[in-house]
């Protein structure tokens, strides 16, 4: 009996289901180009096989594409330098610590960091660095060291006043997203494992820098173009199981 009207059904309907979903991962990467620290999301697609009808000789039948999994790329993106003193971009891997409102840390590669009015290292939205780093007040040539330590001038001799420390994890990509190029750890991830910036296997930093989104258009717009063919065939799958479904509706009983 084969593939039957009701399977390119099933077949058609799941790859157009999977493909939208995967032109939304696109859209969303495309929308996050120039955002700072962000990393792209690539989609996993499975074609799934169904045992035939009992009785029949085909072991297997075709039984649709599915979206199973939207994978972070982890790796790094460019660095731009800002010129500003606490824009602070990580060369290698590692996460930056925030103290979230209500407890808890989030990690993030956005080093768009300030001093807030109690001279506390921040995000740019007032989350605390961690651990964290206080500037005093009237301190001068402050600086950021690659290994993270903080440093400045005070009463004309220069002192340490922090050391920024960084957060690695077993599996970056089963980190879960909070929003604002933010996560938290999840089993996926395993554990944190902090140690100083510069440390072995962790990044330096880089000061008065960003990394920017590691999103490439290119390779976005490709990706694009190779779902929206896919798409446009699952379509004309449906169409034809449509057309063939009209058929046998026609077709005289006897």
């Amino acid at each position: 009996m084969g593939v039957t009207v009701g399977s390119l059904f099933q077949i058609a309907y799941t790859g157009l289901h999977a493909r939208e979903q995967e032109l939304d991962v696109i859209s969303n990467n495309v929308a996050n180009l120039e955002t700072v620290g962000y990393k792209r999301f690539r989609a996993v697609m499975e074609d799934v096989a169904l045992p035939s009808p009992e009785g029949e000789s085909e072991g297997w039948l075709p039984g649709g594409t599915y979206l199973v999994a939207t994978r972070r790329v982890v790796q790094q993106g460019p660095i731009e330098p800002t010129g500003r003193t606490w824009d602070l971009a990580l060369d290698g891997p590692g996460f930056f610590q925030v103290q979230r409102e209500g407890g808890g840390i989030a990690y993030t590669r956005d080093g768009t960091f300030r001093l807030d009015e109690e001279g506390r290292l921040v995000t740019s939205d007032g989350m605390p660095v961690l651990p964290q780093i206080t500037v005093p007040a009237g301190a001068q040539d402050v600086y950021v060291d690659r290994d993270g330590t903080v440093l400045a001038r005070i009463n004309g001799q220069v002192q340490q006043v922090g050391v920024i420390q960084l957060a690695r994890f077993p599996n970056p990509e089963g980190l879960r997203s909070i929003g604002a190029d933010r996560y938290v750890a999840t089993a996926a991830s395993g554990p944190a494992q902090v140690a100083q910036a510069g440390s072995p296997g962790y990044a330096e930093i880089v000061s008065q820098a960003l990394e920017m989104s590691n999103v490439d258009l290119t390779t976005e717009m490709m990706s694009l173009v190779v779902a929206q063919r896919a798409y446009g065939l699952a379509l004309r799958m449906l169409q034809m199981a449509d057309r063939m479904h009209e058929l046998a509706v026609e077709l005289p009983t006897r």
